[in-house]
């Protein structure tokens, strides 16, 4: 398992297919005729071919892909099934290689020196070298529930992994370097909970983010003993990314007491933070940071704006940024380098894969070193589905008690955006964001003849913390519901969608909006459509809160308590809970329809149940689909199937969009078993 700091500074540098950046050039905030010129484009194109609901279903073929420190290697998971092949691509001889199939993998890790794979799974940490890579070998057993912990590569070792395990006494954790031989080197130990720490260097040097009651504090270890540097609570946000031994300098991503996330160097003696990159609209949040590991500098920031940016902090940086700027007009890359920069692995997000190239700042050169065999894993009809998708436009607005808020709109090909219906999708979290990558049910939904408006409502992240404390726990029959319809109404009034043909879907908070805008705009809405939706917050962290008891989520909950609901104050969970939709059932009258998980670690499908049952018992025209094996999200190709089915079958019966009519004998089975309640008669028509 990987603790939550480390997992949240993996996300930024690693998970290259779950983001994307842009580039060097700031945008125009506003783009104010975007919109205009994408009613125009999409009422001059020809309707798109109707996509199968199959192909959209299915699990992408490529999981994750991370570029060698070296930049001669890539290596690359394919999934088959329930099982993740790793590959590898010799950059300089142009050859694919099969390493080896497994079932227990969720990652792997470039060792520093480019010649290990480090690989994740539950069970703990295995390593392949590249000499040998038919034969994995396990290195050390990690216990979730004792917090035994992968803390990511060691970059001062040339192929080390950090880990920790569980003291003999069960107080505190001791932390290891652990080579692929099997060597294990005692770094320190701690009763402290440890988010995440980075050597310094080759010695017995440390920076470690560790959680001191509500706070994290950074401190330095080292053969004197340990030096208070700083102090990060919940909105600081601060992460290492990576340290400096010549100029003594600890670099950090934080917002350090200011309103937005940017890259700060931390004099590792005194603990002063320095400003070095913020956005300089002064409007998003730091995301990524590129570092050159040979001079240990960061060499180029990345910001998700309404699409990405990139800008250089130094010379190779800002060069390689320019090349790739005038040789793309994507606005939606992901971009990693080699330690050196003299390669860089470019991820094109505006399809629905990735598309993936490697790029030479000497050369020019540009190589897609994966598309051959992608094709022959992806779908046949994924050509014609990214030939055929609708246009995504970021819109900025200001809602009734008059903040600026962003969302995006996306529009259907060959119709006039007046005259369709138009899906309000709000985002789960609530605190996240929706972006301008592509975006599945989006698309799908356009296809299928509807406009389609995502707003980043007060909560959201990643536009700063004003931004998202701005919600002031006024969820439910509140100031955050009102966003949604303040930006609904904007988007109608530049001339998108039908005003009286209006449905809303949404999943987990997205899903909690829904059943919220049937409950508080009841004659607004034909149709609701909740996926995973927590019925009461209070419920949804009360329930959550009973399953996960690490330290990291304590202090998590205890920040919870100022962005939604103290649990521990009757008051407060009385407020709360009148403001929730499960307070106002019956106010829903229009046709509502529910997904959820039976394993859902995050909303009890009791509770949904008993909402659904209320709802039917009620009189009211709901349908609920049950997946008893599923989570949080429906995980199988046949469970993500049925989800569209009702999506798309829901909004056909009440908003007369396109369907896909064709019905497999495997998904009617599975319907027949996971409809569980349905008033709306969804499996009517299932043979």
């Amino acid at each position: 398992m990987t603790p939550f700091f480390t997992k949240a500074r993996k996300q930024v540098t690693c998970a290259l297919l779950l983001a994307s950046c842009g580039l060097l050039a700031a945008p125009d905030r506003a783009e104010a005729d975007a919109l205009d010129d994408a009613i125009a484009f999409v009422k001059q194109r020809d309707e798109a071919p109707l996509w199968p609901r199959e192909a959209i279903a299915r699990r992408a073929a490529l999981k994750y892909v991370r570029m060698a420190p070296d930049g001669n290697s890539l290596a690359y998971s394919l999934q088959r099934g329930t099982i993740s092949e790793l590959w590898l691509y010799d950059i300089t001889r142009n050859r694919h290689s099969r390493l080896f199939a497994s079932k227990m993998v969720d990652q792997f890790f470039w060792s520093a020196d480019s010649r290990f794979l480090f690989l994740e799974s539950t069970q703990g940490i295995a390593v392949v070298s590249l000499h040998a890579p038919e034969a994995p070998a396990f290195l050390v057993n990690l216990d979730n529930e004792a917090d035994e912990l992968f803390y990511g590569i060691d970059p001062t070792h040339p192929h080390a992994a950090l880990v920790s395990t569980q003291t003999a006494d069960k107080q505190g954790h001791d932390f290891f370097r652990i080579t692929p031989e099997g060597e294990k080197s005692h770094l320190f130990s701690s009763s402290q909970y440890v988010g995440e720490f980075l050597p310094s260097g080759p010695g017995d040097s440390f920076f470690v983010v560790r959680i001191k009651g509500m706070v994290t504090e950074l401190v330095r270890l080292d053969s004197s003993g340990e030096k208070h540097l700083l102090d990060c609570d919940l909105g600081t946000r601060c992460r290492l990314i990576g340290f400096s031994s010549d100029s003594d300098n600890l670099f950090m991503m934080g917002a350090f007491g200011e309103d937005l996330v940017g890259l700060y160097g931390v004099d590792a003696s005194t603990g002063e933070a320095t400003l070095i990159h913020r956005d300089p609209t002064g409007t998003f949040d730091l995301e990524w940071v590129i570092m050159n590991h040979d001079t240990n500098t960061p060499a180029a920031t990345g910001y998700k704006n309404d699409h990405t940016a990139f800008y250089g902090l130094t010379a190779d940086g800002y060069s390689a940024l320019k090349h790739l700027q005038s040789a793309s007009s994507a606005k939606q890359l992901f971009l990693r380098a080699s330690g050196d920069l003299s390669r860089w692995l470019v991820v094109d997000a505006t399809g629905m894969r990735p598309d993936i190239s490697v790029y030479t700042p000497e050369t020019g050169q540009f190589v897609r070193p994966l598309a051959d065999i992608l094709a022959q894993r992806e779908p046949a009809e994924l050509a014609g589905i990214n030939q055929a998708s609708a246009p995504r436009i970021p819109v900025w607005y200001r809602v009734s008690d008059g903040m600026r808020q962003q969302g995006y709109v996306t529009l259907p090909l060959g119709h006039d955006p007046a005259t369709v219906p138009l899906i309000l999708m709000p985002h789960g979290g609530p605190w996240t964001r929706t972006d301008g990558a592509w975006h599945t049910q989006a698309q799908f939904l356009a296809n299928r003849g509807y406009a389609v408006f995502e707003p980043n409502y007060r909560a959201s992240t990643g536009f700063g913390k004003d931004y998202t404390l701005s919600a002031n726990r006024d969820f439910g029959d509140g100031r955050v519901q009102q966003d949604m319809i303040d930006g609904l109404n904007y988007v109608l009034s530049r001339g998108v969608g039908n005003a009286d043909k209006l449905a809303v879907f949404g999943h987990s908070f997205g899903g909690f909006s829904t059943l919220g805008a049937l409950s508080f705009t009841p004659d607004l809405f034909q149709v609701g459509i909740a996926g995973a939706p927590p019925v009461d917050l209070s419920k949804s962290l009360k329930y959550f809160s009973t399953r996960e008891r690490s330290p990291e989520f304590k202090m998590r909950l205890e920040h919870f308590k100022k962005l939604t609901v103290d649990l521990d104050d009757a008051a407060d969970v009385k407020r709360i809970r009148s403001q929730s939709p499960d307070a106002h059932w019956e106010q829903v009258s229009q046709p509502l329809y529910i997904w959820a998980g039976g394993k859902d670690p995050k909303v009890s499908v009791l509770n949904v149940r008993d909402y659904a049952l209320r709802l039917r018992e009620g009189g009211k025209a709901i349908t609920l689909i049950e997946e008893p094996s599923a989570g949080h999200s429906p995980n199988q190709e046949i469970q993500r199937e049925a989800y569209l089915y009702m999506i798309e079958k829901a909004l056909a019966d009440h908003l007369q969009g396109r369907m896909d009519k064709s019905l497999s004998e495997k998904l009617a089975r599975h319907l027949k078993r996971t409809i569980t309640i349905d008033e709306n008669k969804l499996g009517a028509d299932l043979p």
